[in-house]
C-alpha cells in the first residue's frame, strides 16, 4: 500500500474515542499525516458546572466517573498514546478555526472524526478530497444529537444501530456509508454496552478505508421517509425511562474487565 500522509484525525480523546479509533491507527498509522485533539472543553470548572446544571446527577457522575477512568485505570488506552506509539504527529485546538488546524489540512485525501466535540464548518469539510466521516451510534436518521446510546438504552430498546456516515453541514445528516446492528445482552450497563458499539464500529470504518481512498465507496442518502428526531442532553425524562427499564448505567465489572 502507497504509504502517502493523506489521512487525518479529529479527536476528542477518551477510553470511547481510542476503542473507535485503535483499528484504524493500527492499520493505517503511515498513512496518517496529524491527529487534531480538540482541547474546547479541557478542565474549564464553568463548562463543567454548565453540564451539572443540564442533567441529572446520574448522568453527570456518570460522565464524571469515565472520565476519571480515561486519566487513571485507562491511561494508555487513548488515542494520544496510539499517537505517541507510532509517531503520529499531533496538534491540539480549541476551537475549529485555529490557524494551526487550517494549515494542516492542505492536500489531505480524508479525514475521520471520533467524538469531536467543535463543528466542522464547510471551509473544513471541503478541504478533503473524500471528505470527512464520523460515527453516530444510532439508526440514522433516526437518534440524531446528543448521546443516542445512552438515550436507547435508557428508552429500552433491543438492539442498537451505528452509522458511518460522510459529514456534511447539518446535525448527523450525511449520507451513509455503512450501518450495522449491535444487539442488548441481558447483563449490560451502559458503559459495557457503549465500548462493544465503539470496537464493532471502529473495525467496520477501517474496513472502508481502502474503498475511500480508492473512490469505491458507495453512499446512500439518509431515508427521507423516516422521521427524525434529536436528542439533547440526557434529563429528567432520561432518568426516569432508566429506571423504569431497570437498567444500569455502569457495574462494578465494566471497571475491573475492561
Amino acid at each position: 500500500m502507497n504509504h502517502k500522509k493523506n489521512i487525518v484525525l479529529f479527536v476528542n480523546d477518551s477510553y470511547f474515542s481510542y476503542l473507535l479509533s485503535k483499528q484504524l491507527i493500527e492499520s493505517y498509522h503511515e498513512n496518517i499525516s496529524c491527529i487534531v485533539f480538540s482541547k474546547s472543553t479541557s478542565s474549564s470548572l464553568a463548562k463543567i458546572l454548565n453540564i451539572y446544571r443540564k442533567v441529572p446527577k446520574n448522568y453527570f457522575f456518570y460522565r464524571v466517573f469515565v472520565q476519571i477512568l480515561s486519566k487513571s485505570l485507562y491511561r494508555k488506552k487513548s488515542v494520544e498514546f496510539l499517537a505517541d506509539q507510532y509517531a503520529i504527529e499531533k496538534c491540539t485546538i480549541k476551537k475549529s478555526t485555529d490557524d494551526i488546524l487550517i494549515n494542516k489540512l492542505d492536500n489531505k485525501s480524508v479525514a475521520f472524526a471520533f467524538n469531536f466535540d467543535l463543528i466542522l464548518k464547510r471551509t473544513i469539510l471541503t478541504k478533503f478530497h473524500s471528505g470527512i466521516y464520523n460515527i453516530h451510534a444510532s439508526k440514522l436518521p433516526k437518534d440524531k444529537g446528543i448521546s443516542p446510546v445512552l438515550w436507547a438504552f435508557a428508552r429500552g430498546d433491543k438492539n442498537i444501530w451505528s452509522t458511518i456516515y460522510k459529514m456534511d453541514a447539518g446535525i448527523d445528516s450525511g449520507p451513509i456509508a455503512k450501518q450495522l446492528q449491535i444487539s442488548i445482552e441481558k447483563n449490560d450497563s451502559a458503559f459495557s454496552l457503549y465500548r462493544r458499539v465503539c470496537l464493532e464500529s471502529g473495525v467496520a470504518l477501517s474496513n472502508l478505508v481502502n474503498k475511500i481512498l480508492e473512490h469505491k465507496i458507495v453512499l446512500m442518502e439518509q431515508p427521507k421517509e423516516v422521521p427524525e428526531n434529536i436528542f439533547s442532553w440526557p434529563d429528567s425524562q432520561f432518568s426516569t425511562m432508566l429506571k423504569t427499564s431497570n437498567r444500569k448505567l455502569i457495574k462494578i465489572k465494566d471497571i475491573i474487565a475492561p
